[in-house]
């Protein structure tokens, strides 16, 4: 039989969907947001910069307009892709699940917090970057990882393209575009969405975190950085599970992002490649023992603010 809530207005609510029905809804609106933002973005930013697209390599010069094309193609692309997709899921299924909670309450301490876990958590994120980038497939997958390894270098120099501007408006153009949009687009398409559809599917937080997480990491294709964007999908979907609001992981994505462009900026500015970004080789290998601790502190502290909060303004502890 049948449920139905009833609604406050004295109506009814509809039968809520099926996991699977939101996903299909929620990708469905990804390829269409991808489809008609990728392509007006691009004739924007062809009008914009004048340019005539010479191809991949054509874009990847390191050419000032092309640089701009990419950036407002990325930008285009982010915001069709990520944000519209999960504002709209939340318009249609506005009466069945709520997704992007914008309104509950949040503790101020828990901003301060997030800064704390993000910088204390970096040598562990370091740590988990040299030892993905370790991987080595069975010589019966070498074409595999022939693969694997050219689509990781065609990203990589898509990165250094995008970041090579090293003026201060660059640099404040690289953080709208490589920190903010995706910060905010990919919390709420993974956090907001698809963490909270896994968990009414599979009916357990911590499943619907990791799967999240792990869909997460894979959809960047950098195979060679998927560990450490999974733990730090894992980081980002319990900031949500505990604090609620959507625009915690959203801080926590955006200072990660952040932290990145800035060095990789002043880096530049000293005339050193993106290479040379690796700090694991400065910092005492004690130090990482002691960032796990103060993260695990921070974690714990964060969550227990957060439940205290809940019952503060809410009465009870939040699901």
């Amino acid at each position: 039989m049948t449920e139905h809530n009833a609604f406050p207005g004295g109506g009814q609510y509809r039968a809520e969907n099926h996991p699977i029905t939101s996903l299909i809804i929620l990708l469905s609106l990804v390829f269409v947001g991808a489809l008609v933002f990728g392509t007006l973005s691009v004739f924007v930013a062809l009008a914009i910069t004048g340019m005539d697209v010479g191809g991949p390599e054509g874009l990847l010069s390191g050419n000032a307009s092309n640089t701009d094309f990419l950036k407002i193609v990325q930008a285009g692309s982010s915001i069709g892709m990520f944000i519209l997709p999960a504002i709209l899921l939340g318009v249609i299924e506005k009466r069945k699940h709520s997704y992007l909670d914008f309104k509950t309450a949040v503790n101020p301490m828990l901003g301060f917090m997030i800064v704390g876990i993000m910088f204390f958590s970096a040598p562990i994120l370091e740590q988990s970057i040299k030892l993905n980038e370790s991987m080595q497939l069975p010589k019966a997958f070498s074409g595999l990882e022939n693969w694997m390894k050219a689509k990781e270098a065609e990203l990589e120099k898509l990165t250094q393209t995008l970041l090579s501007d090293t003026t201060y408006w660059g640099l404040f153009v690289n953080l709208i575009v490589v920190a903010v949009i995706p910060a905010i687009g990919e919390e709420f398409l993974f956090r907001g969405c698809v963490q909270k559809i896994l968990i009414r599917w599979f009916k357990n937080s911590h499943v619907g975190i990791w799967l999240a997480a792990i869909i997460f990491s894979a959809i960047h294709l950098q195979f060679y950085g998927f560990l450490p964007r999974m733990l730090l999908g894992v980081l980002f979907g319990y900031l949500l599970l505990w604090g609620k609001n959507i625009w915690l992981p959203v801080l926590a994505h955006f200072l990660n992002n952040a932290a990145a462009t800035v060095s990789a900026f002043y880096l530049q500015r000293q005339g050193k490649s993106l290479d040379e970004m690796n700090f694991g080789e400065q910092i005492p290998t004690y130090f990482y023992f002691i960032s796990f601790v103060l993260t695990a502190i921070l974690l714990y502290q964060y969550h227990k603010t957060s439940t205290a909060g809940n019952v503060q303004y809410h009465g009870k502890k939040l699901d």
